[in-house]
């Protein structure tokens, strides 16, 4: 069974607009699923003929799914991981190496790390009016990469700081938790709690006594 990583963002559900509107601002829009319209969320379906759907998701999606392609500051890790992308897939015959490089960069020179599920989250019964958003990588090699960048941890600090999020980690299965945000407060704190003890006390509340928050 391969590797399953995901950064977890807590905020207030009067912010989960904000949000949304912060992820779509900085994806590669021509693959994120959603687009938000006159504050409503819609769902976008593309298809392989060139027709587009979109479909209204009310309440803002919550307990809903959509996707997406963030898009990252280049980083040693980022490099290494489209390095080794390239020597597994690289076919002199059917591709120029630039080309297949530039494939993956996006505006301003950043790059798009693939596809990203976010999970829309009603989190209100841990915490009163909050919503979780869970990014999920969608492969093993992007859960290594979810856990090395600093380019992609600085995205997340970012999008906390952009959201005014009470709370950001990622999580990393047997590896437990890393705490990056806080409070208002960036932090690097790896939290060796695994999966039950806070799906039992709730993420919060766990790293609350830590922190005394």
């Amino acid at each position: 069974m391969g590797l399953d990583y995901d950064y977890r963002i807590y905020i207030r559900r009067e912010r989960l607009n904000r949000a949304l509107e912060f992820i779509y601002e900085h994806s590669e829009k021509e693959r994120a699923s959603f687009e938000i319209i006159n504050d409503q969320l819609y769902k976008i379906d593309r298809y392989a003929n060139g027709e587009i759907s979109k479909t209204l998701l009310e309440n803002l999606g919550i307990n809903q799914r959509v996707d997406t392609c963030i898009l990252v500051e280049e980083d040693q890790t980022i490099v290494e991981y489209y390095l080794y992308d390239l020597t597994q897939n690289y076919t002199p015959d059917s591709t120029d190496e630039s080309d297949f490089i530039d494939f993956y960069k996006g505006t301003e020179g950043k790059w798009w790390i693939g596809n990203v599920e976010i999970y829309i989250n009603d989190y209100s019964s841990k915490i009163e009016d909050c919503i979780e958003l869970q990014f999920w990588a969608v492969t093993s090699d992007m859960s290594r990469l979810f856990a090395k960048s600093k380019s992609i941890d600085k995205y997340f600090k970012e999008f906390c700081r952009a959201t005014e999020a009470d709370y950001g980690c990622i999580y990393m299965e047997d590896s437990g938790y890393r705490l990056i945000w806080a409070k208002g407060n960036e932090y690097n704190l790896t939290v060796p709690i695994l999966w039950n003890s806070f799906e039992e006390h709730g993420f919060v509340k766990v790293i609350g006594d830590v922190l005394k928050l």
